[in-house]
């Protein structure tokens, strides 16, 4: 008799430790403090910027409405081919022409009405010959560093720089450029947003890839 109530007992003492191991198996398996968090490392990778975010709008800035004005020598371009201005136009000590040749001779705070009427917009000119800002022939982390920097950039800070590239009468002209004229693909609301996405990252130039203009 005691024999056969041994058997029942072992049994019942097997089950309870198998259950009980199992438990504790099932238990470390879920503990968040042994499993790794992938959150931050997600979080990270998702803002990290290696200048990706410049390079998705540069191309604005190479396009011949921006070019017309920050293409190398001393003089503004004129249509897709950036020739040079006609009636040998010059930069000017302020970027504004020289002697009777002003600028605002021809070109007012706006549009001409008609094909090939001179464009306009507030404050038309280049850039003076300080800060030149002549991006032909550079590399797109060429073009970035160069509109980063105060001594080439008018002394902006990056707040202002931004400011300059988004909310500018005379940039916002290359979106209404006139009759006869090819204006910038990409929207004007499109190019903001992706300077701003650029600023809030860090404002990060790419790598120098050789990429030149």
């Amino acid at each position: 008799m005691k024999l056969l109530q041994a058997s029942f007992r072992y049994p019942v003492v097997g089950i309870t430790v198998v259950i009980f191991a199992a438990a504790m198996c099932v238990s470390s398996s879920i503990d968040p403090a042994e499993k790794p968090s992938t959150t931050a490392t997600a979080s990270s990778a998702s803002t990290k910027d290696d200048g990706a975010l410049f390079t998705a709008f540069v191309s604005v800035l190479r396009h011949p409405r921006c070019m017309s004005c920050h293409s190398r020598g001393d003089f503004p371009r004129q249509g897709d081919d950036g020739h040079p201005h006609a009636m040998n136009v010059r930069r000017g000590p302020e970027g504004h022409g020289v002697t009777a040749e002003k600028c605002s001779t021809c070109h007012q705070d706006h549009n001409l009405v008609g094909t090939h009427l001179p464009p306009g917009a507030p404050n038309w000119g280049l850039p003076p010959p300080t800060t030149p800002m002549i991006w032909q022939g550079l590399t797109d982390a060429q073009i970035c560093r160069s509109i980063k920097d105060p001594k080439q950039n008018k002394n902006r800070n990056l707040d202002q720089l931004v400011e300059h590239l988004t909310e500018d009468k005379l940039v916002m002209w290359g979106w209404n450029p006139g009759e006869g004229r090819t204006p910038i693909p990409m929207p004007h609301e499109e190019f903001a947003a992706k300077v701003k996405q650029w600023q809030a990252a860090g404002a990060s130039c790419p790598a120098d890839t050789g990429n030149k203009i």
